[in-house]
């Protein structure tokens, strides 16, 4: 009973750690990266798990998918079952985290930094997956937590000593980038060295190095493959949009913080201050790691995005934790934080809403009514995936039957390909969608070109699925469309073209002609303002033109800013969008050719948008029309 009185403030915060993230468990399908892991697990051999479920199929140390292929023998792959010990992992990260905050400040730092740790969206969704997150964090806190002890504390030495070898290796067994922050806390630990420790941290250091050699060809091989080379390198305010994410993105939690730290500051500052060495520490931890990670960025290979940051976040917290420790009345402070915390994580982030979950399961169940209402074999599915099996992981969900998928992991340029294979289909329906992959509105408007009516649609984070049908277009949906503009003669408003180019001999209001001389036009200026108030919308450029199959005719997009042109702030180069639209117009029973593009959302209101006809070979081409309209995105929101 001692000990319940005693503690009763902490295992209260973990009992709610546990309960938001086990009962989200339960409830959320697998994430794509979930199902990922999940379908690498049929692999029975260990040279077979170890070639293609970790070194060709995956781009993370071998540690969490031997484990979870261990754990699916006992809990079989539900989610509340293989998720289970991520869970249990993420619970025992605040439990570290507090003692961390205790043992080397007090224990009211402990109290705050684990109580946001145990009900911030952030580490709860990262401890309710079944990836290397929640076992990476754990194992990095024990590592601060021990090379404290090495560092510090004369008791018991070499038992710590090899406790953070063994941790140190853990690490690099879980995730590549828990791999480089043990190995910069590390580093980082020689400021302290002296000849009372130096000893125990290389025996550390070369326990860890050695517990990892038989692991050293899988992870040479991630690195020559080019590692997160998809990942954009960080901008310059990558920090403050991570933090923001970490407390919610909620104006509420981080106003709310701002005050009790400046008065914790106000309050605190004729106290006697903690161990600068303490402090020290936690700054360089979480800052340290995130300028390396940055500067790794531009260097070598893009590794940072938001949940790798995970492993340091709580040092930031217990950093926190040092300013509100110093407020009276911890007793009224940290309920009030935790419950208002809570209620964010809750209400504005919408923890048991299915928003970042319902990729597969929920589609799929989706895709197969439709299947059975109209009949699978009368509808072409064009499906942006990483994996047919991520989907059909869930076949029992809706009889049983998987789906048949005629297009999966579809390229930027597949749109072409499709196309022409959509040209000689007769599927009355057409069901596009795309999950977790980055899809092109150009892909759905070739679909909609040959499918022009919308039967039924269902948008969700990070993908949508539509049911469009054949003939007029009178489905039940229809999204907003504004004319920008139309070309038809050279005295056309806002378009630039050179007048000797135009001519009359369609008696449609004018000709323009392109050809070796006259490459580029007519082009079109516009700026944000100018277009039409729609949440999100995207341009479509349609080109009526008469050309010959040796023809190249390109439709572009590039923006300018005081004559000079407006630059990728990813590449460095030229902001520069096209797309080639002879076969298009060839193939057309109009001579009509379309291109689609959302406008980069890094383009500013003061910068000028130009739409123009790029000529590639010289061969004589005549345009008779151009239609530019804006449309609401009700595709890929």
């Amino acid at each position: 009973m001692d000990f319940l009185k005693r503690n009763i403030d902490i295992l209260l915060i973990l009992a709610l750690g546990f309960v938001l993230r086990f009962s989200v468990s339960m409830i959320h399908s697998y994430s794509n990266d979930e199902l990922s892991a999940v379908t690498r697990l049929r692999f029975d051999n260990f040279s077979d798990l170890v070639e293609f479920g970790v070194k060709t199929g995956d781009m993370h140390p071998a540690g969490v998918q031997f484990f979870m292929k261990f754990w699916s023998y006992i809990a079989g792959t539900s989610e509340v079952g293989m998720r289970f010990p991520f869970v249990i992992f993420g619970t025992l990260s605040i439990l570290v985290v507090f003692l961390i905050g205790k043992q080397w400040f007090n224990r009211k730092v402990g109290l705050y930094a684990s109580g946001l740790l145990a009900v911030l969206y952030f580490p709860i969704m990262n401890s309710e997956f079944a990836r290397p997150y929640s076992p990476g964090l754990l194992i990095c806190l024990l590592v601060g937590f021990f090379i404290h002890k090495v560092l510090f504390d004369f008791d018991k030495k070499w038992r710590n000593a090899v406790i953070l070898g063994l941790l140190f290796a853990a690490a690099m067994y879980t995730h590549y980038f828990a791999f480089l922050f043990v190995g910069f806390i590390g580093v980082s630990g020689l400021i302290f060295i002296n000849k009372s420790n130096w000893k125990q941290l290389f025996l550390a250091g070369l326990i860890g190095l050695s517990l990892f050699l038989p692991h050293y060809q899988i992870t040479e091989f991630h690195l020559n493959v080019g590692g997160l080379q998809w990942l954009p390198p960080p901008n310059s305010t990558w920090l403050l949009a991570f933090l923001s994410h970490a407390f919610n993105a909620s104006w509420i939690v981080i106003s709310l913080l701002i005050v009790m730290v400046a008065l914790g500051v106000y309050f605190g500052r004729n106290e006697i201050p903690f161990q600068k060495r303490n402090i020290v520490l936690l700054i360089i931890w979480f800052f340290g790691i995130f300028v390396v990670g940055f500067i790794m960025s531009y260097i070598s290979t893009p590794v940072l995005k938001f949940p790798v940051m995970l492993f340091a976040f709580p040092f930031f917290l217990l950093w926190i934790g040092l300013a509100l420790s110093r407020l009276p009345k911890i007793q009224i402070i940290l309920p009030l934080l935790l419950i208002v915390t809570t209620g964010s994580t809750l209400v504005e982030r919408k923890l048991y809403g299915n928003q970042h979950y319902s990729l597969f399961k929920e589609v799929g169940e989706v895709i197969a009514g439709w299947n059975q209402e109209y009949g699978d074999s009368n509808i072409y599915t064009i499906y942006n995936l990483n994996n047919p099996s991520y989907m059909n992981f869930y076949a029992a969900n809706w009889g049983g039957d998987n789906i048949h998928f005629d297009w999966w992991n579809i390229d930027f340029d597949s749109d072409i390909q499709i196309r022409r294979d959509l040209m000689s289909r007769s599927e009355e329906y057409c069901i596009i969608g795309y999950s977790g992959r980055v899809t092109t509105v150009q892909l759905f408007e070739t679909v909609h070109e040959f499918y022009p009516s919308i039967i039924d649609y269902w948008n969700f984070e990070n993908g949508s699925v539509f049911l469009m049908k054949k003939g007029e277009s009178k489905g039940k949906v229809r999204a907003k469309e504004v004319l920008l503009a139309t070309l038809t003669d050279g005295k056309a408003g806002s378009w630039e073209s050179n007048p000797a180019y135009w001519s009359d001999d369609y008696n449609i209001g004018g000709i323009y002609t392109l050809d070796s001389s006259n490459i580029y036009g007519p082009t079109y200026s516009f700026k944000l303002s100018d277009l039409p108030d729609f949440a999100d919308g995207y341009l479509k450029v349609y080109v009526q033109a008469h050309l010959n199959n040796a023809a190249g005719l390109t439709v572009s997009l590039s923006a300018l800013n005081n004559e000079e042109f407006v630059q990728d702030p990813i590449t460095g180069e030229n902001m520069w969008i096209g797309y080639d639209l002879e076969e298009m117009i060839l193939s057309s029973a109009v001579n009509m050719g379309y291109f689609a593009f959302k406008i980069p959302d890094y383009i500013k209101a003061e910068e000028t948008l130009r739409i123009s006809l790029w000529n590639r070979n010289g061969t004589a081409i005549q345009i008779e029309r151009v239609d530019i309209f804006y449309i609401e995105n009700i595709f890929n929101p």
